[in-house]
């Protein structure tokens, strides 16, 4: 998909946290080529406070952020845009992304890893364009959000209130539903409207859910953003990437803040640069937390 995802204006953030803070609660809600900047129709929201974090948090809608375990099928049709992806969060906030998409500009496809906040493992990964990878990573987060801001207000009461199919129909016709993550933001334009369905099967919650809202290039028309998909958390055998994962076929990038100019600004972007591989998952892990990628690879391999 593109970074224009559900035209709502998605544009990418020089902040850190990444992907690994995703499913936190008051993030406003939680992928592509660069995107535009927001619309000047969408009124910018004051920084959210520890405090603001905190209450949000307290509620009982705050569950849906700590899912560890989600399938998210979404489909813009008039983009010409499908996508199948499957997220894992494991104890330690690392992340394992699966993407299967299909763009006007061709397929994008292969497994993601996110280490530490630090680095980005790939592997079979084919990309749509050429380019860098974090706005393939930054695309599949903003939708992952759009549907955990959406399933909050569809079900306000939490995944753990449901016992049966609920219908859902929510719609705003004055204020915009603003997703982000730490790395990017957008926008999806009033009125919009929220329509399907929920249910519980054991121990997922299972959305059929369709987005209507304003598109930003035709005044009269309107996007349609499908999201269909499963959720769950599994507390008491969360997904996991252990020390011993071998990392032969892994390509390695670090996570880093570049200064570039975005929107006639200077500021920072995150990007994935390319560095060298380490044999296993825990040689990763214990570089990081020396310090990595901080200084030239030789000193993490032993050499001078």
């Amino acid at each position: 998909m593109t970074a224009r995802a559900g035209r709502g204006c998605l544009r990418r953030r020089g902040i850190s946290g990444l992907l690994a803070a995703m499913l936190l609660p008051g993030s406003g809600v939680a992928l592509g080529q660069m995107p535009p900047p927001m619309s000047s129709q969408a009124p910018a929201r004051p920084p959210a406070t520890a405090v603001d974090r905190e209450a949000a948090a307290r509620k009982p809608g705050a569950a849906w952020y700590g899912g560890n375990l989600i399938t998210l099928d979404a489909a813009e049709p008039k983009a010409g845009f499908k996508a199948r992806w499957r997220f894992e969060r494991t104890s330690g906030n690392d992340i394992r992304l699966v993407l299967d998409e299909q763009r006007k500009a061709g397929p994008q496809s292969g497994t993601v890893l996110i280490i530490g906040q630090k680095a980005l493992l790939t592997r079979d990964l084919v990309l749509a364009r050429q380019g860098g990878l974090m706005p393939a990573v930054d695309g599949p987060t903003l939708l992952l959000n759009l549907t955990l801001r959406v399933l909050e207000r569809a079900v306000p009461d939490g995944p753990q209130s449901l016992r049966r199919e609920r219908t859902v129909s929510v719609k705003d016709d004055a204020q915009p539903l603003s997703i982000e993550t730490p790395s990017a933001s957008g926008t999806f334009l009033p009125p919009w409207q929220l329509s399907g369905k929920v249910r519980r099967n054991g121990e997922s919650v299972e959305f059929d859910l369709l987005l209507v809202s304003r598109s930003r290039t035709d005044p009269k028309g309107t996007n349609n953003t499908s999201l269909r998909g499963s959720w769950r958390n599994e507390a008491k055998t969360p997904p996991e990437l252990p020390d011993d994962l071998a990392l032969q076929g892994w390509s390695l990038h670090a996570i880093t803040g570049v200064s570039k100019e975005v929107n006639r600004r200077q500021g920072i972007v995150h990007e994935a640069i390319p560095r060298q591989g380490f044999a296993t998952l825990g040689e990763l892990r214990k570089a990081i937390e020396l310090g990595w990628p901080g200084q030239p690879d030789a000193v993490y391999h032993g050499k001078k």
